[in-house]
């Protein structure tokens, strides 16, 4: 060592100005070598960000999803199924449909409802048929009789008769053709209830459809956070271990870890409740696991937005399934109204028999008799009866008439909410697509300034909260529009298989 050097340590000791300088040039001379080890994880890590095969969930709803995108929901799919412990049914909305219409119970309950007033209807027309019958009786009498009812004698007989006959009671009064109207209107009501009971399934499939495509989009999302949250949470590790970090840091990117974790967990079992929701309506094995073959939630624009609400309503008022029901039903208790006037209308009844009477000792001899009728009734309980009885079932028309007016109101508030649910939701979809946009830029920068030091690791979380919540925002409202336009084809009445799928095109794996 030379003699200057020496000389310079020896002022050093007590110069403690210098000895602070010196100190400060050795600390940040090691937290660059320390740094300069971190800064390659840091680079790895970012370059997550930065791939350029790495599509962004703006780019994949926009349908341009690439081969690895499909790989990296075949995976996903595979990792969900195996932590519910289940094989997944793939299918799509077109045969979830059809599958519903065949096979759900509330449909197959209303067209046993349907079957039974069929058969009642055809029991009305048969009643102007009269009655045929055939009557064989014989007796064995013995012992004494009054003849005359004054003397007393001694007989031994044995009345045998074998009669052929038919009774006819006409047009029962009248009641046969308004039973016939009514039965007939009844019948008419269950086969608009039926179709009516499809369009509902259409309906209730669509909408568990949609909610389960909606679920497995977000999960998706929640393992791409959790994912992020893992990679933050290594990177946080990394920063502390070099001594430019806090243990605040890590801590908080623990937290978020596990906070990542629950969301992603609530969302698969919220999938697989929703699976058993769609199984149901289907009306198959409610554990069947079926899942969708989309791997992107497209809108798809069922109903003309240039037509307005008013006409709309117009078209609902003549195609509506449930109006026409009512319609029907108001005309069937109509009928059960006019039927009481039957009550004062004479009775007339023709009969007639053909066949052998006679005894064992005398034999039998040919016999026939013919029967007309003729009953009049001033109505029942002095006409009283009838006339309260047609008051109450005035009643219950009016009442029936009251139910059309109720339900074509509410049928007019739902197509202006579905109307303008689609409207608002379509709004939100553009408003949901520039904040995914922000929102990758926005983390994409909290990253590259927490690198700088220009930023917190408080800022990267927000930017990953905000991304996500973007993400599910875009989902749910591309979601809630098909909803909404599902919903409007149903308000008017116009609810098919055909309507529901127009456009419709699956996204297969």
């Amino acid at each position: 060592m030379s003699t200057r050097l020496r000389l310079f340590f020896i002022n050093l000791k007590d110069n403690h100005f210098m000895k602070l300088f010196l100190s400060i040039i050795i600390i940040l001379f090691l937290s660059q070598v320390v740094y300069a080890d971190v800064s390659s994880y840091i680079d790895s890590y970012t370059k997550y960000f930065e791939n350029e095969s790495y599509k962004s969930f703006s780019q994949i709803v926009k349908g341009q999803a690439s081969i690895s995108d499909i790989e990296k929901q075949v995976m996903l799919d595979k990792e969900v199924s195996q932590e519910l412990n289940t094989n997944f049914i793939y299918s799509d909305m077109a045969e979830c449909i059809n599958i519903a219409l065949d096979k759900n119970y509330d449909i197959k309950i209303n067209k046993a409802q349907k079957d039974e007033i069929f058969w009642l209807n055809k029991n009305a027309q048969v009643q102007f048929l009269p009655d045929i019958f055939y009557n064989f009786d014989i007796k064995n009498l013995g012992g004494k009789y009054l003849v005359g009812g004054i003397v007393a004698t001694t007989t031994h007989e044995v009345p045998i008769q074998s009669i052929v006959g038919f009774e006819w009671s006409t047009i029962n009064q009248g009641r046969y053709f308004f039973n016939l109207a009514q039965t007939r209107n009844f019948y008419k009501a269950a086969l608009f209830d039926y179709e009516f009971t499809k369009e509902q399934t259409i309906l209730n499939t669509v909408n568990a459809y949609y909610d389960l495509l909606s679920m497995k989009r977000q999960i998706e999302v929640q393992k791409m956070n959790l994912y992020n949250r893992v990679e933050q949470l290594k990177y946080t590790k990394a920063r502390f271990d070099a001594g430019i970090g806090t243990l605040y840091d890590v801590k908080r990117a623990q937290a978020e870890v596990a906070g990542a974790q629950q969301e992603y967990t609530t969302a698969v079992n919220s999938l697989r409740l929703l699976q058993g929701h769609l199984a149901n309506v289907m009306g198959v094995n409610i554990l069947d696991s079926i899942y969708p073959f989309e791997i992107v939630v497209d809108i798809r624009e069922l109903i003309d937005p240039s037509v307005d609400i008013e006409k709309l309503y117009e078209f609902a008022l003549s195609a509506r399934e449930d109006v026409k029901a009512k319609e029907a039903e108001i005309r069937a208790y109509k009928a059960q109204k006019n039927a009481n006037f039957a009550d004062i209308i004479p009775a007339v009844t023709v009969s007639y028999q053909n066949g052998l009477v006679g005894n064992k000792r005398s034999g039998l001899a040919p016999h026939n008799s013919i029967t007309l009728d003729v009953r009049a009734s001033l109505g029942k309980n002095l006409l009283a009866g009838t006339l309260t009885q047609i008051k109450a079932d005035k009643e219950l028309v009016e009442q029936k008439k009251l139910e059309l007016i109720n339900l074509k109101r509410q049928i007019k508030e739902d197509i202006l909410n579905s109307y303008y649910d689609s409207e608002n939701s379509l709004k939100k979809i553009e408003a949901s697509k520039v904040e995914v946009e922000a929102a990758d830029i926005s983390l994409e920068l909290s990253i590259a300034n927490m690198k700088a030091g220009d930023a917190t690791f408080i800022d990267v979380i927000a930017s990953q909260n905000l991304k996500v919540q973007a993400n599910i925002n875009l989902i749910k409202n591309m979601i809630e529009y098909n909803k909404a336009q599902t919903k409007l084809l149903f308000d008017i009445g116009i609810l098919s298989p055909k309507n529901v799928l127009k456009d419709y095109k699956t996204r297969f794996y």
